[in-house]
Order: C-alpha cells, then sequence, then structure tokens
C-alpha cells in the first residue's frame, strides 16, 4: 500500500497520514496481527473507501505478478529477515481479506462492526 501511494503525484493529506500508520504496521509493529484502522482513516467516506479499494486492486495485481514465491526486493529493506522463499499466496491471502472488509464483506478489524 505505501508503494503504491508513494507513486501518486499528489497524494490526499488523509491518505498520507494513513499510509504513515499501514508504514508503522508494516514494519514496527508486524506481528500477525494488523489493524489498517479503517474507521479511522476512512470512516464512511465513499470517496476516501473507493480510492483505497482501486489501490488494493494495484497491490493485489502486484501480488499475482510475483508468482509461487514473494520476491526478496518486494520487501522493504530492514523490515524482518526475509530470503524470498515465503510463498505469495500467505501476503495475497491476508491483503485480500482487508479488501474484503472494504467491500463490506468482513468487519472492522477493529471493533467488529462492518465497513459499509
Amino acid at each position: 500500500m505505501c508503494a503504491e501511494i508513494d507513486r501518486m503525484a499528489e497524494p490526499p493529506g488523509w491518505l498520507l497520514e494513513a499510509r504513515e500508520w499501514w508504514f508503522v504496521l508494516a514494519t514496527v509493529r508486524i506481528n500477525g496481527v494488523m489493524d489498517p484502522s479503517y474507521h479511522t482513516h476512512l470512516g464512511e467516506d465513499e470517496a476516501r473507501i473507493g480510492l483505497v479499494q482501486e489501490i488494493h486492486e494495484r497491490v493485489l495485481r502486484r501480488f499475482e505478478s510475483f508468482g509461487e514465491k514473494m520476491p526478496r526486493l518486494s520487501v522493504p529493506d530492514g523490515v524482518w529477515a526475509f530470503d524470498g522463499s515465503v510463498d505469495t499466496e500467505l501476503f495475497a491471502e491476508t491483503f485480500a481479506s482487508f479488501a474484503g472488509v472494504l467491500r463490506g464483506e468482513g468487519e472492522d478489524l477493529l471493533g467488529g462492526r462492518p465497513v459499509t
């Protein structure tokens, strides 16, 4: 998500704030439990939800392009020990669950309420 946001010409301020949180989750706080805090960063704003859905779709397509194993270069340096032997499916499935929450197919990961 962060890399996709970084590629944007002029991301809105709220998205840059969300990006900072998502970067912390992906680096400092990675521990198997991730809360993207959609309720905080997106609320019920359809435009925000739509933009993040578009970004999610780009990220999912990127995962698909990796093949069976996620390449080393796809993970930021210094995040964790990673030798390129991790199944791409592990990351893609987890990320797809976040995308499902945005589509209203699941519950907000914090607070247990549907995101619509």
